[in-house]
């Protein structure tokens, strides 16, 4: 498969702000700091798609990409690690309220 294209179409901080791009949409979902928004940019072939930091916690909101390739269009959604991260854990919580409330309340 080919990547025409590759770009940061949305980053929100609740699910029901993420907007509907009616695509499907594979989602980067695990632990804190093992390569999920490395990942994503190793799949669409683009260094600096996502941002990357060596330091748990980089990603704090649900972000939206939007993938063109030679055999149609995908969304890649960056979601914030589940586990360590140098923040409170309130903030931990938050992160995993968002990700859940994105697995329960997205069609896509």
């Amino acid at each position: 498969m080919k990547i025409l294209s590759a770009e940061l179409v949305a980053s929100a901080p609740r699910a029901d702000r993420l907007p509907r791009v009616g695509l499907p949409e594979i989602a980067f979902l695990g632990r804190s700091n093992v390569g999920k928004s490395s990942l994503l940019n190793a799949l669409a072939r683009r260094r600096k798609l996502a941002r990357t930091s060596s330091t748990p916690g980089k990603t704090r909101e649900i972000v939206l990409f939007r993938i063109e390739t030679d055999a149609g269009a995908l969304g890649f959604v960056d979601l914030p690690g589940y586990g360590y991260a140098q923040v409170s854990r309130r903030e931990r919580a938050s992160w995993q309220r968002l990700v859940e409330d994105y697995l329960s309340q997205r069609e896509e």
